[in-house]
């Protein structure tokens, strides 16, 4: 098989680029002690945007980047016999989570309501102390990149849609700054990437194929 179609130079881009800004990222929040400068300013700029946005934020984070999407992705392919690309959905979905939750053990980065000392409006309430990755954002990048292989050229605007949205309503609702979506967003990208250029050898037996029309062939 030719070299460029078994490692698309697209993917191995975004592999490189994606690995070496997480780990800047990474470092950045791991030696965070406040929030200051562009990040400060990009935070407070989402982030006082008008109170009457929190539902539909809440709803967007909740709807996307969730438990409620990680499911449908999962369980509409399996119901319409796609099950090669519900599998897709699980291992991506899975090892994003995997890592995610290795950077958040590494970075131990307070959340910013602890970063800005309360001068904030804060949102939403979320049960970890680790702020660094966004969570939300790096599983809403894994499931909307993964769409990305099987939507028509006309439609990727929806997943790019996905990720964008997503990432600004954490930060909207004071749940996360801005390392934490470039962090989680990487992730997400890192790991799709990853999957994507799995060998032959790997790939074939962990039934991980990858071209749209294998990912959607009903069996």
């Amino acid at each position: 098989m030719d070299s460029s179609k078994k490692y698309p130079a697209t993917y191995v881009v975004g592999l490189v680029v994606g690995l070496v800004v997480f780990v800047l990222s990474l470092l950045i929040a791991h030696a965070h002690e406040g929030l200051s400068g562009w990040e400060a300013s990009v935070f407070h700029w989402f982030n006082n945007w008008p109170y009457g946005l929190r539902v539909p934020a809440l709803l967007v984070t909740e709807g996307l980047g969730a438990a409620y999407p990680i499911a449908l992705c999962i369980l509409i392919p399996l119901a319409f016999r796609r099950f090669r690309l519900a599998w897709r959905f699980l291992v991506v979905v899975g090892a994003t989570g995997v890592v995610m939750e290795a950077a958040k053990l590494i970075a131990k980065e307070p959340r910013p309501a602890a970063l800005l000392h309360g001068n904030l409006h804060l949102r939403a309430q979320e049960g970890g102390l680790t702020s660094f990755p966004s969570g939300h954002e790096a599983v809403a990048t894994a499931m909307a990149l993964t769409l990305w292989l099987v939507l028509p050229k006309k439609w990727r605007w929806v997943s790019v849609l996905w990720i964008v949205i997503v990432a600004v309503s954490r930060i909207y609702l004071g749940v996360h700054q801005p390392i934490d979506i470039i962090g989680g967003f990487t992730i997400g990208l890192v790991v799709v990437c990853a999957v994507r250029l799995l060998p032959s050898v790997l790939a074939k037996p962990l039934r991980l194929y990858h071209n749209k029309e294998e990912l959607l062939t009903k069996i």
